[in-house]
Formats: structure tokens, C-alpha cells, sequence
């Protein structure tokens, strides 16, 4: 276990700016926080040996640990009800679709204080109001839609429940099931309603709904179902009705955390923990598959118990980035109750100043949106395939016992939430705890068994100790500042996983390279599935896994347009910026187990590429490394002139025969025969690529995450470390490349 974890409130800060650090207390009585350089991560005894450095900045000593709770679980707030007054009779209404019925009491729709639409623990829709409850005989269906309503009728002094169950193959409208019994209401009142929650005796949120809402509404009168259902699948007919309070179309500012009422009271919420928005509604029938051609298809919100944007923990403490700090990875580390060894590291990358270069004019893109797809990840505990696909038993360590004790903590988009929809989004204002050194992890390989920020680390200290002035600049700079930012520089360096770009930021990186810039793509399976982040909340990331690749799960029928931008999700491969053109190579098998070398081909004595192999001698290189023993491995990218390798392109080394834990990716598997492992395939290797681009620039591809771990070796002193040095001396030497050489 963890006895104290902590985020902050940003994972990139220029000097002279503040940020903020939220600590929560698992154990710890106290904690006393420093500043560090972090600069090697890797523990691995066989490795180059851990490194970071202590800045001097006062962080006012020890304070008092406070324990402080995750609270999970999406709904939509709306504030102000009470402005519409004493309400004397009601119909309160929604259409819903339960993804999980478990034995909890859920709520659809609420007016705390005086009506509440629910789920109880047998799956059976409940009514309450006034005191009295009110049950269906029938439990809902996680299979079809329901129309629910509650109404209260002040002249007959009863409160009725009905719901209807829609199935897709009835020949006529269902018929509703009314319970109705007498209540003699005593004048309450609501100030807010809540859809997919309610409140507690404490006020706080709870009955987190895990299942879709549709057009809930609110009238003044009692509304029959039959015309309810009219009215429900109308809006523009509902709108005009008299007896309107409120009607809540979710089709309308899908893109924001608005929720809006499209009655003349104008009773606008918002989301709460991010629900996923653009789901496919009670009306969809498969009649478009863009929700921005037909947003009113698309008026569903699916909500989540386990959803989790913001943790929303009280600031412990800021601190004031030093103006002359140069750019590098950074960490606020806690030393809970003394104990360096449970210390907790809240990592964060120093930018460059906006409106200063700093003169360097080498940059490591720190991947965030890959550290914030694989946040709090447990693919090792909760994917039963893992084992498998590493080839050995799973090693757990403190973090990953933590997370399996704190699920409210969120998830990675690899997981799915208890009603086994995938997660759409992963957010960085919470505790990531898988992004610290000294982390291990599942998919690292044999060695040091390290994945993304970590692995990456290797890359880090590889720059310190060949004494290389560098900027740090993350996923989310080069989507904001895009090219304008990237010009400063000659040299990008990329982590070892760069797997998640937004178009902001594969655009950008296209038009450094293309405009003279040198990339040195230093990993495998990058640019490879689309993200997007939202402008109206920061620190969000979404993904939907739209078509082939390799996915834990599918984005559903109708979902594969995100709800963030509105642009088509899945592969970079499937949206006109496949890898290949960008790097040379792209995705093409992983495997966790056992990582090979290369073997150089004919194309490593071109002149065009005698600067790469100074000092280096063939024909295998990188027979070692702490990610499986060798430079290539865990994923692993191939040259492909039908996906956009470029034609003048040089492959200088390919691995071979990778064991049969390593398989194709589905987008390339068309036909599944049982010649498409690591010994068969000839498609399956890692290609280390070279070419030039037009604009005096040149690419350098090692289409391996495997690499880092190989440069570390020997503590950086070998022949990839020595390649990898070749390639970023010449690259970072302003004379331009010549595309096609005679």
C-alpha cells in the first residue's frame, strides 16, 4: 500500500508559474515534500543507477497528513429549481437504459426533497415522494429502453408510477405499467434536480446511476404516458407545451459540460465527473452514424459510478516555479512520516517560458496523453490474457496493490467500468500512480520490467550523461503552441511509447518535420490511435477505440465519432496520418516477453547514412538491453511503403524471429491463419528507418520501445547509446539535409 499518494494541478508549468499539490494521507500521520530533477528512474540493479536531484526551494517543512476520499460517479446537477416556486402537482419524467443492475439502489431522476425516479436492489423501478414509495412488479431490462415517469395529482391526491419498456420488434407501442397509491403532500419543495444521482442524509452525491438517460423533463401537471411518450419523442412539440418546467436536451453543446433546458425557464446544468456524451439515444436506429448529422440521435448521456474527472481534494500547498529553473522533468516528492522508502513523486514537466526561447535547441516530447491513456492502469491484474502475453507470472509491487484497494481512484482507457463499457476518458486531476520512478510494471520484458514514464526515464538519463542541453515540452504544449513552439528547435527526441496524438499534435510534429525539423522517433507503436482533449475541461483526454486495432474493448455501435471534437475515432492509420508517412514506420506486433537485435542490412552502407554508423560494426547490433535483452521488442514497428513509408526511405536493420508471444495487429491480421506469430511472419520486426524530408530535414526511426532500454545498457556505454549519440550530433547540426542525394 501506499501510505501517502497526491497530484497536482498541472503536468506542465513554465518558470514564474504557480502550481498547486493536492495530498491525501492513506496511512501517513505526516509527510515533509521536497523538489527534485528527476533524471533515471530505472531501479534495476543491472541498470545505469538511479538518479535524481534535490532543488533548493523551501516547501514550508513538514505538515500534517489529512486523509481525504475519492468520490466517483457522473450525474447532471442542476441548480435553481427553486425559482420555479411551490409546485403543487408534478410529472417528472425520463427514458433510461440501465447498463448494470447489481443489487445496489441506483437513482435516475431527482428533486431532493420532493421526488426521486430510482432503481432499488432487486433491479425494480421505484417512486418516491412525500414518504411514500412506490415499486414496479416488473424489474427494468439492461437490453431495452424504459419510459418512467412519476406524477402526482393534487385533485385525486395520488402519486403514480408507470413505466413502459420499449422493444424494437413490438408491432405497436408498449403499454405502460401503472402502480398508483394516495399521498397527501404537505407543500416540499426542490432546489435542484439531479439526473443519475441523488443526495444522502449528508448532502453528499450518491445512487450513482450506471446506464443511459434520455430526455428526462419536468411538468407542472400530471402526464399521462401515452402522451408522455409523444411528448418525449418530440421536442419540438414538448417545448411548446404550458405545463413545462424543465426539459433537458443532452444533443445540444455535446462538446461542453453544459447541459441544456430547452424550456422557456432556461434551467441549464452541468455534467458532473465527466459522463460520456454523443451515445447513441432512444430514438437511434442506425440511421446515421455521425452524431453531428443528427445530434438529436445522439441525445443520450451514458453515466458511470466509477466515472472520475476531478478528485477535487482541497490544495495543501503552491509553490512558485524559480524563473531561472531550467527546463527538465521535475517531481514534488512526499516523505511520508520519514519513510524515504514509500516516498510519493507528483511528476511534472518545466516547459520553456511561452515568449523566451531558452537557447536549447534539442527538446524530449514528454508523451502525457500516452501517460494519461495508461493512468492507474491494471492490465496485469484485471486482463486475464497478461500472463500470456508476457510469458510470465505477473510481478505486483505497492502501487498496484494500491490500486486494486482504491478503484474510486479512476481508470485507464484500457480498463472498462463495472458494466463493461470501455472508458472513454482518463484525466490527469487525480493521483497517477504508475507516473513515478522507481514504478515497475507488467509489459517492460524480462530485466527492469518498465513501462512508459519510467521507460522513458532511460531516455532522460541518457541525455544527462552524454551532458546535452535539452527543453522539455509535453503532448499538451505542442497541441496548444503546435508549430510555433516545435521552430525553436532542431531536434524532437520522442519517448519510448508516443502512442496517443491528438491532429493538433501529429499536424505539428508533420510540419516540423517537413519545414527542415529532425525527429528522432526513439520507441514503438507511436502515433497510433486518435485523442482528443476538451476545451471547456482541462486536463481530460478521450479515446474511442473506433475500428481494428489492438483494443481491450469497442466503442459500441454508433460511437465512433468522439464526443470531444466530434472527429472520427480509432487509428491514425484509418485517418489519413498513418505512422508510416510521418516516421518511416508504423505498429505492426507486440509481444512482452523476449527482445531480439538487429541485424544490419545492405542499406546501413549508403553514404547517406555514414554518420549514423561511426564507430559501430555489424552485422547484429543491440544483442543486449534491460527490456528483454535486446534493442528490439515489446512493440515493435515496420517499414511499409503501402501505408506511406517513404519511397527514398532506408531500412538499415530489421529484427528477426521474435518468439510466438509476439502476434500481428489486427488491422494487418486479415485472414486469421496460424502463420501470423513471431516465427512465421516475416512482417513481424522492428525496422530501424532513415530518410530526409523535403524541407532539409530527416527522420530517424528505431521502431522499437524496446531501444531505451538498450541505450541504458552499460551504463549508456554501447554501440545503440553510440548510434543514438550519432544521430542526434548530426541532427542537431543546422546543415540541411539533402533529400535525394545523387
Amino acid at each position: 500500500m501506499l501510505p501517502i499518494v497526491g497530484y497536482t494541478n498541472k503536468l506542465t508549468v513554465e518558470p514564474g508559474e504557480t502550481i498547486d499539490v493536492m495530498v491525501s494521507s492513506f496511512g501517513a500521520k505526516s509527510y515533509r515534500p521536497d523538489f527534485r530533477q528527476i533524471i533515471q528512474g530505472d531501479t534495476n540493479p543491472d541498470g545505469p543507477g538511479y538518479k535524481d536531484k534535490l532543488i533548493d526551494l523551501d516547501l514550508g517543512g513538514a505538515r500534517d497528513a489529512i486523509a481525504k476520499p475519492f468520490l466517483p460517479g457522473s450525474c447532471v446537477l442542476i441548480p435553481d429549481l427553486d425559482a420555479l416556486g411551490q409546485i403543487d402537482e408534478f410529472t417528472l419524467a425520463a427514458v433510461v437504459k440501465p447498463s448494470l443492475l447489481d443489487g445496489r439502489r441506483r437513482s435516475i431522476i431527482a428533486l431532493p426533497g420532493l421526488a426521486e425516479i430510482g432503481i432499488d436492489e432487486k433491479g425494480r423501478l421505484t417512486g418516491v415522494a412525500g414518504g411514500a414509495c412506490l415499486t414496479s412488479a416488473t424489474p427494468l431490462s439492461t437490453e431495452h429502453w424504459h419510459i418512467v415517469s412519476l406524477s402526482y395529482s393534487k385533485s385525486d391526491g395520488l402519486l403514480s408510477l408507470a413505466m413502459s419498456q420499449d422493444h424494437d420488434a413490438a408491432s405497436e407501442p408498449p403499454r405502460a405499467e401503472v402502480i398508483s397509491a394516495p399521498l397527501d403532500r404537505t407543500g416540499e419543495t426542490a432546489k435542484e434536480c439531479i439526473i443519475a444521482a441523488t443526495r444522502g442524509p449528508d448532502g453528499a452525491l450518491t445512487g450513482f446511476l450506471d446506464g443511459r438517460v434520455d430526455r428526462p423533463a419536468l411538468f407542472n401537471t400530471v402526464v399521462a404516458p401515452e402522451t408522455l411518450r409523444n411528448l418525449l419523442g418530440d421536442f419540438a412539440l414538448l417545448r411548446r407545451q404550458r405545463s413545462l418546467l424543465g426539459a433537458w436536451d443532452f444533443s445540444h453543446k455535446m462538446t461542453t459540460q453544459t447541459i441544456c433546458d430547452i424550456s422557456p425557464y432556461q434551467l441549464h446544468g452541468q455534467i458532473h465527473n465527466a459522463p460520456t456524451r454523443a451515445m447513441t439515444g432512444w430514438l437511434w436506429k442506425g440511421q446515421e452514424l455521425d452524431w453531428k448529422l443528427r445530434p438529436d440521435l445522439y441525445s443520450a448521456i451514458h453515466f458511470h459510478s466509477t466515472d472520475m474527472y476531478d478528485a477535487g481534494w482541497d490544495v495543501d500547498f503552491s509553490l512558485t516555479i524559480p524563473k531561472d529553473l531550467k527546463s527538465g522533468v521535475y517531481s514534488v516528492r512526499l516523505v511520508p512520516d520519514g519513510d524515504e522508502d514509500n516516498a510519493y513523486y507528483c511528476v511534472f514537466a518545466v516547459r520553456p517560458p511561452r515568449n523566451k526561447p531558452s537557447g536549447n535547441k534539442v527538446a524530449f516530447l514528454f508523451p502525457t496523453c500516452s501517460y494519461l491513456a495508461y493512468a492507474n492502469h491494471r492490465l496485469g491484474m484485471d486482463v486475464p490474457g497478461t500472463e500470456i502475453g508476457m510469458g510470465r507470472a505477473v510481478e505486483l509491487d505497492h502501487h498496484h496493490m494500491f490500486l486494486q484497494d482504491n478503484p474510486g481512484i479512476g481508470f485507464s482507457v484500457y480498463e472498462t467500468h463495472d458494466d463493461e463499457m470501455g472508458v472513454f476518458h482518463s484525466s490527469r486531476l487525480r493521483p497517477i500512480v504508475d507516473l513515478q520512478p522507481k514504478v515497475k510494471s507488467f509489459l517492460g520484458g524480462f530485466g527492469s520490467n518498465i513501462w512508459q514514464f519510467n521507460a522513458d526515464t532511460h531516455i532522460l538519463g541518457w541525455l544527462d550523461a552524454i551532458e546535452q542541453d535539452y527543453d522539455v515540452i509535453t503532448d499538451e504544449d505542442m497541441h496548444e503552441d503546435g508549430l510555433r513552439l516545435l521552430q525553436r528547435y532542431n531536434v524532437i527526441l520522442t519517448g519510448t511509447h508516443p502512442e496517443y496524438y491528438t491532429r493538433n499534435m501529429v499536424e505539428a510534429l508533420q510540419g516540423f518535420t517537413d519545414r527542415g525539423g529532425r525527429l528522432m522517433y526513439l520507441g514503438g507503436n507511436g502515433f497510433y490511435w486518435v485523442v482528443s482533449f476538451n476545451e471547456d475541461m482541462p486536463g481530460i483526454m478521450e479515446c474511442r477505440r473506433s475500428e481494428a486495432g489492438i483494443r481491450p474493448w469497442e466503442p459500441g455501435h454508433g460511437q465512433f465519432y468522439h464526443g470531444f471534437t466530434g472527429e472520427y475515432g480509432g487509428l491514425w492509420r484509418r485517418n489519413d496520418h498513418p505512422p508510416n508517412h510521418l516516421c518511416g514506420v508504423g505498429m505492426t506486433s507486440q509481444g512482452f516477453d523476449v527482445s531480439e537485435p538487429y541485424v544490419l542490412s545492405p542499406e546501413a552502407t549508403n553514404p547517406r547514412v555514414a554518420f549514423i554508423f561511426d564507430g559501430i560494426e555489424g552485422p547484429k547490433i543491440g544483442d543486449f538491453g534491460l527490456a528483454g535483452g535486446g534493442a528490439a521488442g515489446l512493440e515493435v514497428d515496420r517499414a511499409d511503403a503501402v501505408q506511406g513509408t517513404p519511397g527514398h526511405a532506408l531500412v538499415l536493420a530489421s529484427s528477426t524471429r521474435h518468439t510466438d508471444i509476439y502476434l500481428m495487429t489486427p488491422e494487418d491480421l486479415l485472414d486469421p491463419t496460424p502463420d501470423w506469430s513471431g516465427t512465421q511472419a516475416d512482417i513481424i520486426r522492428a525496422d530501424l528507418t532513415f530518410f530526409e524530408t523535403i524541407g532539409g530535414g530527416a527522420v530517424f526511426s528505431t521502431g522499437s520501445i524496446a531501444w531505451a532500454g538498450a541505450m541504458a545498457w552499460n551504463s549508456y556505454d554501447n554501440e545503440i547509446a553510440r548510434m543514438t549519440a550519432n544521430v542526434l550530433r548530426r541532427f542537431n547540426d543546422e546543415t540541411p539535409f539533402d533529400m535525394l542525394p545523387q
